[in-house]
């Protein structure tokens, strides 16, 4: 530390002397294709309907000309007979480049015996220019009496609808209210301290130079301190996790899957080199879903995980404790399985 004293020294020193001398509801179809119609457009609602069979769906978009950092409202209502058993598509199903900000389900029975099931989410827009909503797949089983289906599993995937994001400033120039003129500037004038101001300055700058060459130096004569394995660092969190226990209610089983959640992506990052720090559950799925190192079982984990922790996020769904510690241990079997897999970063270059 007492080396450490003299090249910081010079380096105030230095900046000094310089002061010194310077200042300043739908027909039903049995078809087996579903039957799409054009993109609807009313007002700035755009929306487009898929029917297959007994399930009608429909998926509107808020505003079909948002601005940028506004808020869209993405809409999923399908609507089928009581005899026909429906499967939504999963939390965040495709959305992995709109940042979900908020997410509503929803299931009712109208007025004439069909259900209706809703899903509603609030995105946050990327990026300006043409974006395109993604396909939703709704999986239904038909147990009406004579359905051709035979109680089989089908598939109904909707259409893709495209809009036009405008920038915030669609012209290209900033508003006046917001970047009014402030005029010409005043020249800048330099205050004259005698022929002494160009030396102190030169002084001033070479003594800086020298101490920031001091503290390079310095620096370079340390040896770096390995940082811990990413599997000991994922161990020892997920051993402090469980010693805390398991919270009762949704405020502390939320925070719980975050840090949960937090400390599976910290370890996937640093063991198989996935720099991902701020992406979607969705979008970090898919670039642990491409690594050649992960089996079909890991990345089945590493989705469960994720997936759970956004559920309980944006549903305030409380599973039970016993599902709860399951899930850490099954946190803790992902790490202790993978962690001789792969060859740690900076040991193929000891």
């Amino acid at each position: 530390m007492k080396r450490l004293w003299i090249p910081l020294m010079v380096c105030v020193l230095g900046f000094g002397i310089a002061s010194m001398g310077c200042s300043e509801g739908p027909v039903e179809r049995d078809a087996e294709e579903p039957v799409a119609s054009a993109s609807v457009s009313e007002g700035s609602v755009l929306s487009r309907d898929t029917t297959l069979g007994p399930v009608h769906a429909v998926v509107s978009l808020s505003d079909s000309n948002p601005v940028l950092g506004t808020l869209v409202t993405l809409t999923l209502t399908v609507d089928a007979p009581s005899d026909v058993v429906v499967t939504m598509p999963e939390f965040g199903d495709q959305l992995g480049k709109f940042g979900i900000v908020d997410f509503k389900p929803s299931e009712r029975v109208r007025e004439d015996g069909r259900t209706e099931y809703v899903q509603r989410y609030s995105l946050d827009l990327p990026m300006s220019g043409r974006l395109r909503t993604p396909s939703f797949l709704v999986e239904f089983t038909d147990r009406r009496e004579g359905s051709e289906s035979g109680g089989g599993i089908q598939e109904l995937m909707t259409e893709e609808m495209s809009f036009e994001v405008r920038s915030v400033f669609a012209d290209g120039e900033v508003p006046g209210e917001l970047a009014p003129a402030r005029g010409a500037l005043e020249a800048l004038v330099i205050p004259e301290t005698g022929g002494r101001s160009w030396g102190w300055f030169v002084a001033g700058f070479v003594a800086l130079v020298a101490g920031m060459v001091c503290v390079v130096a310095w620096r370079r004569r340390r040896a770096p301190k390995a940082a811990p394995p990413a599997d000991v660092v994922a161990l020892g969190a997920l051993d402090a996790l469980e010693k805390r226990g398991i919270p009762s209610d949704w405020a502390g089983i939320d925070a719980w899957y975050v840090e949960l959640s937090g400390i599976v992506r910290a370890y996937v990052e640093g063991r198989f080199d996935v720099c991902a720090p701020r992406l979607t559950t969705e979008e970090f799925f898919e670039l642990a879903r491409r690594s050649d190192v992960l089996g079909d079982e890991e990345k089945h984990l590493i989705h469960k995980l994720l997936e759970r922790a956004d559920r309980v996020k944006f549903t305030h769904f409380v599973p039970e404790p016993e599902e709860t510690s399951q899930m850490l241990a099954d946190a803790r079997r992902f790490v202790e399985e993978t962690r001789g897999s792969v060859v740690e970063k900076g040991e193929s270059d000891a």
